[in-house]
């Protein structure tokens, strides 16, 4: 039994890729990690659509009790990559990008938090609270 599955192994050759060093190519339409362009957003405008399209809830809308100040709160955790938020964007302000190395020691690190107080993207959380400006880049 042993001796058949050893030499079946032989015939076939090596199956697995070599990546980590050697990365693959992604195929056409790859989902890989949602973003969020805090500067497109038109959440503090009152759009809802992609917190309505969601349906595992991985966005979320928060509003302030005075009806000001709101915060879009995306749980990359619970996103299950349907891409219904991205179609239903008006502004286009949610796309996937190729990333995909998505395991984190902190479930923390999958929130990613815009807040708008007067009416536009004020700052982005995201990664546990790190500080995001309108480039997208920490700091």
């Amino acid at each position: 039994m042993q001796i058949s599955w050893i030499a079946r192994g032989l015939r076939t050759g090596v199956l697995t890729t070599r990546y980590p060093t050697v990365r693959e190519p992604l195929p056409a339409g790859f989902r890989g990690r949602l973003r969020l362009a805090p500067g497109r957003c038109q959440a503090a405008r009152g759009c809802d659509d992609c917190v309505r399209a969601c349906l595992p809830r991985a966005l979320t809308l928060e509003v302030a009790p005075d009806g000001g100040a709101r915060r879009l709160r995306l749980n990359l955790g619970t996103c299950i990559g349907c891409g219904l938020c991205v179609e239903t964007c008006p502004s286009g302000a949610l796309a996937f990008d190729s990333e995909y190395e998505l395991a984190v020691r902190d479930p923390a690190d999958l929130w990613t938090e815009v807040a708008f107080d007067d009416g536009s993207a004020d700052h982005e959380l995201e990664h546990g609270g790190a500080e995001r400006g309108e480039n997208g880049h920490r700091g």
